[in-house]
């Protein structure tokens, strides 16, 4: 019989998982496939899953910087040939981030843990997340200020409108919740999985597992004694890095670079030129940087007294002291390894906290009205929750009309059933969705880089020589590509007139693009 009530447990436990995992994630919307990031971050797993010819592409020629990532997409792929299950992905990566959250919330305010402070807290956390409040505070403060209360700084996020490496950052705030579980070799392999799907997280893992082991530390020294305290944190350590040690070493030999000069321009290139936004801080450092940095000064004040603050203490100080390093300094390669985007656990985890502290303040009160809020705030939440996922619908089905609309549609709609092996196409640098829309390789775009150092100055030269002749269309530089630069066919906006080269032959048209067949004379 016990044996029955615990299965009957689990199957109610994941009920209620699955059932908050869909209120959360209509609420926070997904944007359709194949959006942003994506463009870049599923070549790699589409190419080699047979997507088109993408595998004749220069990119995917590259070194893949998210190789487990690319796995999933392509084994997803073959398998399936079902794409809305990434939406699917995306959805319970959001609810491992909620039930991640909320524990940790619970952790440091107990009265949140069951009944009806559990219910307020997941649903004032699905408000807080929803594109209802973003675009509240879009209309309200501007465009920069719709991530504010969710999101890390220099535009860097665990979340976010897209399945991509980086939503992978979740299993860092379910690592925080299982390390305050006193689950520590969990907490590890959690972290190193973030790590894993993407490499930029691999700071952030070593830096938890640090806090970690730090605090284990001091509080085995006191309980157990010195020697088996190091022994057990020394075996903790081993295993963190026998786990991490893959991916490591993947990044390490794969991405070391060449020769000083040539790794420095490609440094350079990255930071100044392509993520700037990223990666310098007097582009990123504005006031709603400042707003996030008040969060997470209140966030720690409030766990002050909890076992969470230790760890809290030794993330925030890595990264604010990396952080000025960096702006002293001015180090390209540790702009690149980004410490600041430890922010994308801060700011999420203190804005929670404030929340569930306010949560935790309101069911406490003992003042007039307390029975009123007691019967009333369920009903409230539950109207809360219904109006995010409500808004959350209508603004996907807008962003899906949206796409359909897009002008570049008929265009590579005709393309992806006309291309055939060994054609290569030129195409606006911004362009960045005629790759994954087509199954056709580009021959360059602005969004999609790859990250090795002579790789990324061949980008940039393609970058600046597509980008001249798109400025300024002109025979002679035509003649290169069609040439030299191997394209053999031209993606050219239209203004109502048909281009005139003698390289180039027209082959289709819209009233938005027209395909150019190039031939070298």
């Amino acid at each position: 019989m016990a044996g029955l009530d615990r299965h009957i447990f689990r199957l109610l436990s994941f009920a209620w998982f699955a059932f908050w995992t869909l209120l959360f994630s209509l609420a926070y919307t997904q944007a359709p496939l194949y959006t942003s990031n994506q463009n870049q971050y599923f070549l790699h797993g589409l190419a080699a899953a047979g997507y088109g010819y993408l595998q004749e592409d220069w990119l995917v020629s590259t070194l893949d910087p998210t190789p487990v990532f690319s796995f999933l997409v392509r084994i997803t792929y073959q398998l399936l040939h079902f794409e809305p299950v990434y939406y699917l992905y995306y959805a319970l990566l959001m609810g491992v981030y909620l039930y991640a959250l909320a524990g940790i919330v619970g952790q440091v305010f107990p009265a949140l843990r069951q009944g009806k402070g559990r219910l307020l807290l997941l649903a004032l956390l699905v408000v807080l997340h929803s594109a209802m409040l973003r675009f509240g505070l879009s209309r309200l403060l501007g465009d920069n200020w719709n991530f504010l209360l969710e999101d890390g700084v220099a535009d860097q996020r665990m979340l976010g409108l897209v399945f991509q490496p980086s939503s992978f950052g979740v299993f860092l705030m379910l690592s925080l919740y299982l390390f305050l579980c006193r689950r520590p070799r969990l907490a590890l392999l959690s972290a190193v999985a973030a790590a894993t799907f993407h490499p930029t997280y691999i700071l952030a893992a070593g830096v938890l597992t640090l806090a970690y082991l730090v605090v284990l530390l001091f509080e085995g020294w006191r309980t157990r004694g010195p020697r088996s305290t190091l022994v057990e944190c020394l075996g903790l350590g081993i295993f963190a890095l026998l786990l991490i040690l893959p991916i490591l070493g993947y990044v390490y030999f794969g991405f070391q670079g060449s020769a000083t000069a040539l790794a420095g321009q490609a440094r350079q290139v990255l930071v100044e030129y392509r993520i700037p936004h990223h990666a310098l801080l007097s582009w990123w450092f504005d006031l709603t940087a400042v707003f996030k940095l008040a969060f997470i000064l209140l966030a720690l004040y409030l766990v002050r007294k909890h076992r969470l603050f230790p760890v809290f203490c030794i993330v925030f100080f890595t990264a604010l002291g990396l952080t000025l390093v960096q702006l002293v300094t001015r180090s390209y390669s540790l702009a690149l390894l980004f410490p600041w985007r430890l922010s994308t656990l801060l700011v999420p985890l203190s804005t929670g906290l404030i929340l569930g502290w306010l949560a935790a303040r309101l069911l406490s009160w003992k003042g007039g009205g307390a029975d009123l809020v007691s019967r009333w705030a369920p009903r409230a939440a539950w109207a809360l929750v219904a109006l995010a996922a409500g808004v959350g619908i209508l603004r996907m089905a807008l962003d899906f009309q949206r796409q359909q609309a897009q002008p570049y549609l008929p265009m590579t709609g005709w393309v992806a059933r006309a291309h055939r092996p060994g054609q290569v196409y030129l195409t606006p640098v911004k362009l960045q969705e005629f790759r994954l829309a087509t199954g056709s390789p580009a021959y360059v775009d602005f969004k999609s880089i790859p990250y090795g150092d002579l790789d990324v100055l061949e980008w940039y030269r393609r970058v600046r020589l597509a980008d001249r002749f798109y400025k300024d269309p002109d025979c002679q530089l035509l003649e290169q590509f069609a040439g030299q630069e191997a394209v053999t066919h031209l993606v050219l906006p239209q203004d109502g007139r048909l281009f005139r080269c003698p390289q180039a032959t027209s082959i289709y048209q819209d009233a938005a693009y027209g395909v150019y067949l190039l031939q070298a004379r």
